[in-house]
């Protein structure tokens, strides 16, 4: 993972501080630099060492056959919500659109619209993500509604997560937290979160959402979910809430249990598919059926 990237990096770094022309400390650093994408710095790194080395040697020819690594990143999504009671159905869809300038900073810009109750609300954020440090990196969005009927009227969001523990079990830590004004008034949300996992290939994330709702008052929950990659390209995940939900910034109390796949066609190209069910305390129950694909270019 990118924390666990970013760690290894440390020893390499040391070694070259004590000795600068130590050229396994560059080889080092150029590999971690290929293998996390960043096909510029894995060149830099190996630009001191001496062109006879054999390793260095077999590792610029890799890096001459890599393409040009992906800055940006175009996520599609597109759901469908059939409620009960025969409710005319729920349509949303999404885009987002992210650039990575460098290594540890990244762009973003999300345009979601959405048809609920018989009306269309459209809704833009924009956000900033970057790393405090090889283990922590944080975030800030700012998002609004045109016109809005359900969707907020504006909402304001910072977060972010540290890696307490590396390797295949390592831990990290979440929090989010979120402002958001509504027709009916002020809703926050703070998320603290942990993602543990157990191998590489498994693991599990688990929040504690709480909300406060147009009345100041204090509502909490929970979200459980697990992902496994039994090869390289598939991911299955599967997961639980019990948690405060917004309804037109009502906040009412919703479980869901959902799922889904992702596969990875190409090395730029995702698709994902996901399913969901909603039993909502007041309203309609809802199922939510999603299609998303994700490119890197």
């Amino acid at each position: 993972t990118r924390g666990e990237i970013a760690a290894a990096q440390t020893p390499f770094r040391a070694a070259l501080a004590a000795a600068p022309g130590y050229a396994d400390a560059r080889i080092g650093l150029a590999r971690i630099a290929q293998r996390r994408g960043d096909r510029a710095a894995a060149l830099r790194a190996l630009e001191p060492v001496d062109a006879a080395n054999p390793e260095a040697a077999e590792l610029r020819r890799q890096l001459a056959a890599t393409p040009p690594e992906a800055r940006w990143q175009l996520d599609l999504e597109g759901r469908y919500s059939d409620l009960s009671g025969g409710r005319e159905s729920w349509k949303e869809a999404a885009a987002q659109l992210r650039y990575r300038p460098n290594g540890t900073t990244a762009l973003g810009a999300r345009v979601e619209y959405a048809r609920r109750f018989g009306k269309d609300d459209v809704y833009g954020e924009l956000s900033v993500e970057g790393a405090l440090s090889p283990a922590v990196r944080g975030y800030v969005s700012l998002g609004a509604t045109a016109d809005p009927d359900f969707r907020p009227e504006w909402q304001i969001g910072a977060g972010g997560s540290a890696r307490v523990r590396s390797g295949p079990y390592a831990t990290v830590l979440t929090l989010d937290a979120r402002q958001a004004r509504f027709a009916v008034g002020d809703v926050q949300s703070v998320t603290p979160g942990i993602e543990q996992y157990l191998g590489g290939r498994f693991w599990v994330t688990g929040r504690w959402i709480n909300l406060f709702d147009e009345r100041g008052r204090h509502r909490s929950g929970y979200m459980v979910r697990g992902d496994v990659q039994p090869v390289d390209p598939l991911r299955l995940f599967v997961g639980y809430s019990d948690a405060p939900d917004t309804d037109e910034g009502i906040v009412v109390p919703v479980r869901s249990v959902f799922g889904g796949i992702s596969y990875d066609v190409s090395a730029r190209t995702t698709l994902r598919l996901s399913l969901a069910h909603e039993d909502r305390a007041t309203g309609a129950d809802r199922t939510q059926f999603g299609l998303g694909a994700g490119l890197r270019f």
